[in-house]
């Protein structure tokens, strides 16, 4: 059990005061604090400040070392949850937070540098959008990787700096990532990429890196893209609930599909987003993530639901979108469960004991995430509705991006390949008066 302690180490008066921390035999730190007192008014045996009534800064120096002593095991707590070694420095830190000590940084160490990256991410420049600052997610990636690599150098018990990332560092954080830290292999890529990223804009404001930076790449693998193609959504369309939960979550993955929009835009759909132009119909939405102003002509499907619903969407769930997400997430299994969608195909999902994803062949509904009805109008749409205008629904900058989202693959292809040439034979059969005109029946 952790237990914290304080002493004295001289007989001047006054003497610093000084903190150890105990965890078994793996950890015994000591720091001195910037308290002081007179060494005759402290008792080393037990580390408490002696019961002597003239002196009168007693109280608020107690207090002064019970409020540390809480802080330190508090962090204490945080660091085993967190995997973070425990060391001297990490002892002084706590000091320093305590008492608000200023810390002079080297940024060129690289841990130091994230911070000062991330600090300066509200004034940066988009490049797509020619706007200032960065989304709510993109500063929350950045935190993430600047822990990954606090991690690492606790884990190497070296602080590494900038010119220290070099292909050995990639090597060896990599097999951290993966090893250790047991990440998927994606989700490690990333994390190169984005530690490539913080060191080249070091690079541009003058710190010195590796020459072996330019060498470092991210990299990702393919992955089985799981979507919900129109049998599906038929099935699911289809498919009744008693349990009122079920409808609505029904009904939020039906008009996700249609509309294209990530989950966290979907689930906060209401009334006021459904606007008019004319005889159009259209849903208007800012994307969280983009900040981008999308409008979706109402396909006849959503009408049909807004309709039965007095032209309201299903109810939200929560105020808070990632908590509406989660939930909405555990609904949607369920309800293609019983739409049963349970043919087996490949794909990962969380193991539960291991909190990490796994690739393998499942029930379809046990793949199911929120995040499929993005994916399943983008594909499903693809090749029939111009790719730029699935770009502006979608919000993908580019039609390579696109591309590798959706989830066609090289059969689906096939078989739109010969819906198109089947189609334009009877076209040509037309042209030749060698077939009538098919009549076209107005719905």
């Amino acid at each position: 059990m952790a237990t914290v302690k304080f002493l004295t180490r001289s007989k001047k008066n006054p003497t610093k005061i000084y903190i150890r921390f105990i965890n078994g035999r793996a950890e015994n730190l000591m720091r001195s604090t910037p308290l002081v007192v007179n060494p005759e008014y402290f008792n080393n045996k037990t580390g408490k400040v002696r019961q002597i009534s003239h002196y009168k800064e007693r109280t608020n120096l107690e207090a002064s070392l019970a409020s540390l002593k809480s802080l330190v095991l508090k962090k204490h707590m945080e660091a085993v949850e967190n995997n973070i070694f425990i060391n001297s420095e990490w002892l002084q830190n706590c000091i320093n937070q305590h008492f608000n000590l200023v810390k002079v940084t080297d940024n060129n160490f690289i841990a130091n540098y994230c911070d000062y990256f991330i600090e300066r991410l509200p004034l940066k420049v988009n490049d797509k959008t020619g706007e200032l600052g960065v989304t709510k997610a993109t500063e929350k990636k950045y935190a993430t990787i600047k822990r990954k690599i606090v991690n690492f150098d606790n884990y190497k018990r070296k602080r590494h700096r900038l010119t220290d990332v070099n292909l050995s560092y990639r090597n060896e954080f990599l097999k951290y990532l993966l090893e250790v830290d047991k990440l998927g292999r994606n989700t490690a890529g990333r994390y190169i990429k984005f530690l490539k990223s913080i060191c080249l804009d070091a690079q541009k404001n003058g710190f010195h890196v590796s020459n072996e930076l330019i060498q470092i790449k991210g990299f990702s693998l393919k992955v089985d893209k799981i979507y919900l193609d129109f049998k599906d959504l038929e099935k699911i369309e289809n498919t009744t609930f008693e349990d009122e939960r079920f409808n609505n979550a029904k009904d939020w993955l039906l008009i996700g599909c249609y509309i294209g929009q990530r989950a966290g835009d979907l689930l906060q759909l209401t009334k006021e987003n459904i606007k008019f132009n004319g005889n159009l119909e259209f849903i208007e939405l800012i994307q969280q993530k983009t900040q981008k102003r999308v409008s979706i002509l109402i396909h006849p499907k959503v009408k049909s639901i807004l309709e039965k619903r007095n032209e309201n969407f299903p109810p939200a769930y929560t105020a808070n979108p990632s908590s509406s997400v989660t939930m909405f997430n555990r609904a949607i299994k369920e309800v293609c469960k019983k739409a049963e969608l349970n043919y087996v195909v490949s794909g990962s999902k969380i193991n539960k004991e291991t909190k990490r994803k796994e690739k393998g062949e499942f029930p379809k509904y046990e793949l199911i995430t929120s995040h499929i009805c993005r994916r399943s109008f983008a594909t499903n749409y693809y090749g029939d509705i111009p790719t730029p205008l699935l770009l502006n629904i979608t919000g993908h900058s580019n039609e390579k991006e696109f591309l590798n989202y959706i989830g066609k693959t090289a059969i689906d292809y096939a078989q739109q390949m010969a819906t198109y040439w089947n189609i334009e034979s009877q076209k040509q059969q037309i042209k030749e008066g060698k077939q009538e005109t098919p009549m076209r029946v107005a719905n």
